[in-house]
């Protein structure tokens, strides 16, 4: 069969007539047809349209298939969010299609452009290069290699950068200018920087190009290259965002070349730029400032040098030490020196900054934690044959006769075999300053031993054993040792050469106060007297008590008349303390038998100080002198306010037997009875109440009404013991000089003995009190508290102050605080003697500051603080108790006074936490600079307690970290991590605070 030929004019015609003709039949055809025309002249919005409408009305599977084809390389084109699933899902509807190399191509390039550059590397290799177009295989080979090097492939990546560089069109420049990037980056930078001069001549290029050469040649130490190719591009350039790179290369360039001053200038140009500097550009900005002689700008740079543990932040901490010594700081030079001491990267550098830090130690007689003794033993171990060896042993000796450390200084001589005079010298006054640290914290054993120690060694350092004498008597003194005080004060006045001191006339003032206890009225008035001769401050309270003992003395060698002038003079001296003065003065009165002018006199007591101890004194002996004046309505008025208003006091039960009598005497035996029977009543146990029994005898006798009184006596049970055996008696008696004689043993027998044969003996409780007070002394504290309970539980007055003494302090000493803090106040409400009166305070305050009670912790010091002669220890402790108190009770400025005056002294222990609180609440209100300078004057002056200037370690770094200085924070945190040594938080507390420094 021939076949037919149709000239192409008819073919169109005949297609157009027929168009024409049917054309709703063929419609879906012509949207193919029109949406392929604008798919080719890339109008992707119209070929999207008329393929979809197409889609809609064709069943063509084939046409479909191609249509799905465009309609998914228009969203490629078009950018649609879409894009790549419409692709993935072309492939997976169509597998076998003959577009699958270009749409594997178009998944790759989609993923490429997102950055995707794994994805985009798998896709395009699921595509044949060979099926692609020449366009299309210059852009993958392009996107392949790019993405390659993006995820680290850059020998593979050269390979098709370098191809497309010989044989591309549109990414040849592109390519080139990335085989001279993975030149540079793979260390091949002569072939880097040929590629890139090349590339310079290129506007597009010339910028990363001249970047790159810059940075080649500063890679290959060619200074002088890198200033000039650094300043065309910077002039070409001047705001292109990688100057600052080029400042950093310029500056180190001309570090090298010997220009500082166009490092610096560079340098600080590019530090200014970054907003994290390099650390070793920082650190030659630091070393070039330094060599400039400008220190300060030195140590700004330098210390953002020192972030990590390296060398070049040891040697950044010489260059650091060095410029802050040449400030004149000698604190942070100090720490400077010793972080870079405590690094091992560098030896000569470690023993550069080793020496200069012992060095600064010792001439700022910085305390902290035992350096100023260890750094120089530490030095000499590690660099035994330094050049600074022999000045360092030097050094050494003049450190143990300077250092406030001198637990450490006493430790390291301890470990010399032979060591020198002069070395004794210095040993002899550590042992005397750690006496006195031992005397200011109550250690008084240990002061003792100190003492004694340094006092053993001779006359190496007269001074410190003329001390050691007067300090020992000191602590002999407080501990009851009189003799031995007496012993020691005396040697110290013979000996010592400085007869014109305060210490001087105070060691007589206490040699007559050692005679005074002893009852050496004769030897106490000759030293007294020589106190007040040589005392030049007579505004000292000393001085007024001085002559309140030199009366007592006179009194007791009945010397009334002159006892009466030195009383006199006294309260002269302080009025505000002369109770005692006026009250002794109004009792010589009454034995020179001038009653109106002692009843004067003690009413004057009684006006003048209503809170003295010696006002229910001065109403007894009121009272007596009205009796012997005849008043006996003023007697009774007098003895009546005295039950009345201390009815805890032993005179009120005197009073009381006083008043029965006065009543009787006066015919009224009514009121004679009522008194006596209050004091049988009230005192039930006491010797009053045993005569108020007899008196009152004697008042139902003269009444006639026997029957009365025996029916009362019944009443009363064995409260009141009317009569008393003989063997009960003679029994008692025998124990009780074996007590007295210090027979402790045979004592405990004999009163257990008698309490058993006379289980209601008329002496039980006095047996009891002797038979707890050798438990107490043995130190069976459960025994002798269960004694002193019993006794106290008799209701006999005669022990009832010591037994509630000695019962305090044992529940003080077994830690039970509560109940301590009860018994101290019945102490307290029933003491008489002065020292157990102060004792029940103290006690008071004690337990209360260790129960967490901040108001009755208060109260009890400031009623502690009202006794006249308080140790100064005591002082300071009801301060520092005060002072913590108000704290707790969020008065935190009424606290601030109190802190002042005990954190002078850092050597208690008081002291040493009040120093820390008094910054600690600066630097709670904001004030910085405050809390600086407390905690500056703390560390300067030192502490034997390590614990509390550690924590204002701590704290200091707290100010700078809130400040924003990072690097003095991490200074001191560091140093007190080298340096401190208990075992407690604070290694935890440098740990977290170093841990958020870091980030």
């Amino acid at each position: 069969m021939k076949r037919i030929l149709i000239p192409l004019c008819l073919v169109v015609g005949s297609l157009a007539a027929s168009g024409q003709r049917s054309y709703q039949f063929d419609a879906p055809d012509r949207l193919f047809i029109e949406g392929k025309e604008l798919f080719g002249l890339k109008n992707y919005s119209g070929c999207i349209d008329k393929l979809e409408a197409y889609k809609q009305r064709s069943a063509d599977a084939d046409l479909i298939q191609e249509a799905d084809y465009m309609l998914a390389c228009s969203a490629y084109e078009q950018g649609r969010p879409h894009a790549v699933e419409l692709l993935k899902a072309y492939l997976d509807v169509y597998p076998a299609s003959r577009h699958a190399d270009e749409v594997n191509f178009l998944i790759g390039s989609a993923h490429f452009g997102q950055g995707a550059y794994l994805k985009a590397i798998f896709w395009l290799n699921e595509s044949d290069i060979d099926m692609l177009s020449p366009e299309q295989q210059e852009a993958y080979c392009f996107r392949l290699a790019y993405s390659l090097l993006q995820t680290g492939d850059m020998e593979r990546a050269r390979g098709y950068f370098a191809r497309i560089g010989q044989i591309g069109t549109k990414y040849r420049e592109a390519s080139t200018y990335y085989v001279a990037y993975i030149d540079y980056a793979t260390g091949k930078y002569d072939n880097a920087l040929v590629e890139f001069t090349r590339l310079k001549d290129l506007p597009d290029y010339k910028e990363r190009s001249l970047y790159y050469i810059a940075q080649i040649y500063f890679i290959q130490n060619k200074y002088g290259k890198v200033i000039s190719e650094g300043k065309e591009l910077l002039a070409s350039y001047p705001d292109s965002e990688d100057n600052g790179e080029i400042y950093r290369i310029m500056g180190n360039a001309s570090y090298h070349l010997g220009d500082e001053d166009q490092a610096i200038q560079m340098l600080s140009k590019y530090v200014s730029s970054a907003s994290d500097p390099l650390r070793g550009d920082l650190y030659i900005l630091g070393v070039c400032y330094y060599n400039k002689g400008l220190y300060s700008s030195a140590a700004n740079a330098l210390g953002r040098t020192v972030r990590e543990n390296d060398a070049l932040s040891q040697n950044a901490y010489l260059y650091l030490g060095q410029s802050y010594l040449k400030s004149k700081d000698k604190n942070n030079a100090r720490m400077s020196f010793e972080a870079a001491a405590t690094s091992s990267f560098d030896k000569q550098v470690k023993e550069a900054a080793m020496y200069n830090y012992a060095l600064l130690i010792h001439e700022t007689a910085f305390a902290g934690f035992g350096e100023s003794v260890t750094i120089f033993e530490d030095f000499l171990n590690d660099f035994p044959n330094s050049k600074y060896a022999d000045k360092v042993n030097d050094y050494l000796v003049e450190v143990y006769l300077t250092t406030k450390n001198y637990q450490a200084a006493l430790n390291s001589i301890d470990k010399i075999k032979r060591p020198s005079a002069k070395i004794l010298e210095a040993k002899q006054d550590i042992l005397f300053q750690l006496g006195t640290q031992a005397f200011t914290n109550m250690e008084l054993d240990r002061a003792v031993d100190r003492f004694s120690r340094a006092i053993s060694l001779g006359a190496y350092n007269p001074e410190s054993r003329n001390g050691a004498y007067f300090w020992r008597g000191e602590s002999y003194y407080r501990q009851g040792e009189y003799d031995k005080a007496i012993s020691d004060y005396r040697t110290y006045l013979n000996n010592t050469r400085q007869r014109d001191t305060d210490m001087y006339a105070l060691a007589h003032y206490n040699v007559g106060y050692s005679y005074f206890k002893l009852k050496s009225y004769g030897e106490a008035l000759n030293h007294f007297r020589q106190y007040v001769n040589l005392e030049s401050d007579q505004q000292t309270p000393a001085y007024a008590d001085a002559y309140n003992r030199i009366g007592d003395c006179l009194f007791h060698d009945r010397q009334f008349a002159m006892a009466e002038e030195n009383y006199t003079r006294a309260a002269q001296l302080q009025p505000s303390a002369g109770d005692y003065s006026v009250y002794q003065k109004g009792f010589l009165l009454g034995l020179q038998k001038d009653y109106k002018e002692k009843i004067r006199v003690m009413d004057r007591l009684i006006r003048e100080f209503p809170e003295s101890q010696y006002v229910d004194d001065a109403l007894f002996e009121k009272g007596r002198s009205y009796v012997l004046l005849d008043n006996n309505q003023a007697a009774a008025a007098s003895f009546e306010q005295l039950t009345r208003d201390f009815p805890r006091s032993s005179l009120a039960r005197k009073a009381g037997v006083q008043l029965g009598l006065i009543y009787f005497n006066d015919n009224q035996p009514e009121k004679a009875v009522e008194a006596y029977k209050r004091v049988i009543g009230n005192y039930p146990g006491s010797e009053e109440a045993k005569v108020a029994l007899q008196d009152l005898k004697s008042v139902y006798i003269e009444l006639n009404d026997i029957n009365a009184f025996a029916a009362y006596a019944n009443t009363l049970g064995g409260n009141v013991r009317f009569e008393v055996s003989e063997q009960d008696s003679l029994t008692y008696l025998a124990a009780e000089k074996l007590f007295m004689r210090g027979d402790n043993e045979g004592a405990r027998r004999s009163l257990t003995n008698y309490l058993r044969t006379f289980p209601q003996g008329a002496f039980g409780p006095n047996a009891n009190f002797y038979l707890a007070s050798i438990a107490f002394a043995q130190k069976e504290q459960e025994e002798a508290k269960r004694l002193f309970s019993l006794v106290l539980e008799s209701g006999d007055t005669k022990f009832r102050e010591e037994s509630w003494a000695r019962k305090a302090e044992i529940e003080y000493l077994e830690k039970d605080y509560a109940a301590a803090m009860e018994s101290f106040k019945q102490l307290q409400a029933v003491a008489e003697n002065p020292e157990n009166r102060e004792a029940a305070k103290l006690g008071l305050m004690r337990c209360a500051e260790l129960t967490g009670q901040p108001q009755e912790a208060l109260l009890a010091a400031n009623d502690l603080l009202k006794e006249p002669k308080l140790s100064p220890e005591i002082v300071s402790e009801a301060r520092y108790v005060r002072a913590k108190a108000y704290i707790r009770l969020k008065q935190e400025n009424k606290a601030l006074a109190d802190l002042k005056a005990i954190s002078k002294d850092t050597r208690t222990a008081h002291g040493a936490e009040a120093k820390y609180l008094l910054a600690q609440l600066y630097y709670d209100n904001k004030e910085d600079k405050n809390a600086e300078t407390v905690l500056m004057d703390f560390i300067e002056n030192g502490t034997p307690h390590s614990y509390w200037l550690a924590r204002g370690f701590v704290l200091l770094a707290d100010i700078y970290i809130r400040q924003g200085d990072d690097f003095q924070a991490r200074q001191y945190l560091t140093s007190l991590r080298n340096n401190y040594k208990g075992d407690d938080e604070i290694a935890a507390m440098i740990e977290d605070r170093l841990g958020k420094l870091k980030k």
